[in-house]
């Protein structure tokens, strides 16, 4: 084996970025791509958002000490099959694909890449919050109609009035969640001179300059304008955001989930939207049996297909940060984000 170290590539984050990233502390690996698979032939036992089959992997594996990877599948099997691997390293911020339990079981090391995306949601949370206030989604469906009935974009001056919308300085912007993208998200927010409010049970008061930390979601949701989600998903919180909590925004409020789609309860959001009481909504994340295509056709609703973290800028931090963390591993040093 002419390498200790094998790096498996995937449709979304290239082998060669993991490569480079390595070559640049000087260390060499083997690299490889899995192959997309809707019928893996191994079971995945309760794997989630991988891509492969955990049988290709583990035959990829073969006497590797180290694996870096993104989104293979990397189950009990794989690692029971496996004695060489010291250490599993997985460029993303939460490893579903991994069998944490059975790595540990082993001995083997994990470790992942927390908050490697966290600018780039916070830039599309930043994104979302301006074209809610600035009326963006209705103006440009507008435009849309238009242009399929062969009208003119605008006919006077006067076409703006319909699309008025509010500057953001002196607006207050509601956090839920105050992690590493939250944090991104009232820098930006603050520089562009909005008030920045924030709910997190596990981050104390003052700990974030110029972020007024109040006591719970009911406390912040009357206060704010705008309110954005950036708490991790736990069985605990599914839906923590439903009808109770909408209610409980001002009327005319701004909703945007860059979070995760377990937490919204989203028949809620659609009722909350559709009856006026929410001015808009702007969500990176849906549940798949949810009413996101009704939700997609009310003018005033923005829904992307979980684009906040697909940056170029992401994926080199991803790779960078996992070399690092390898680099680490290999000379005896510390390692900084072990699961």
């Amino acid at each position: 084996m002419p390498h200790e170290i094998l790096v498996i590539g995937d449709s979304y984050m290239n082998a060669a970025l993991f490569v480079d990233a390595l070559q640049q502390h000087g260390l060499e690996a083997d690299a490889t791509t899995v192959t997309i698979t809707d019928s893996p032939t191994w079971p995945t036992d309760g794997l989630s958002e991988f891509e492969g089959d955990p049988a290709e992997v583990s035959a990829l594996i073969d006497g590797h000490r180290i694996v870096a990877f993104h989104g293979a599948p990397v189950s009990r099997r794989v690692i029971e099959e496996n004695p060489s691997i010291e250490l599993l390293g997985c460029a993303r911020g939460g490893p579903v694909n991994v069998d944490l339990a059975a790595a540990a079981e082993r001995d083997v090391a994990v470790t992942t890449t927390p908050g490697k995306n966290a600018a780039a949601v916070a830039d599309l949370t930043i994104g979302f919050l301006i074209d809610l206030l600035r009326n963006v989604p209705a103006s440009v469906r507008d435009a849309e109609r238009r242009r399929d009935s062969d009208l003119p974009l605008v006919e006077s001056t006067f076409d703006g009035a319909r699309w008025f919308g509010f500057e953001l300085k002196g607006r207050r912007l509601g956090l839920v969640g105050l992690g590493n993208v939250a944090r991104l998200v009232a820098e930006r927010a603050l520089a562009l001179g909005l008030e920045v409010l924030a709910f997190d049970p596990y981050v104390p008061a003052g700990s974030v300059a110029g972020v007024t930390r109040v006591d719970s979601v009911d406390d912040l949701l009357p206060q704010v304008d705008i309110v954005s989600l950036h708490a991790r998903a736990t069985a605990e919180n599914r839906h923590l955001i439903g009808a109770e909590q909408f209610a409980a925004l001002r009327r005319g409020a701004f909703f945007i989930n860059t979070a995760r789609e377990s937490l919204v309860d989203e028949s809620a959001l659609l009722d909350a939207v559709r009856s006026g009481h929410l001015g808009g909504a702007a969500m990176d994340v849906a549940e798949t049996d949810g009413p996101w295509r009704e939700l997609l056709a009310e003018p005033n609703v923005i829904l992307t297909p979980h684009i906040a973290g697909a940056t170029f800028e992401t994926l080199q931090r991803g790779a960078q940060m996992l070399a690092d963390e390898i680099l680490a591993f290999t000379t005896g040093g510390e390692l900084k984000w072990l699961r």
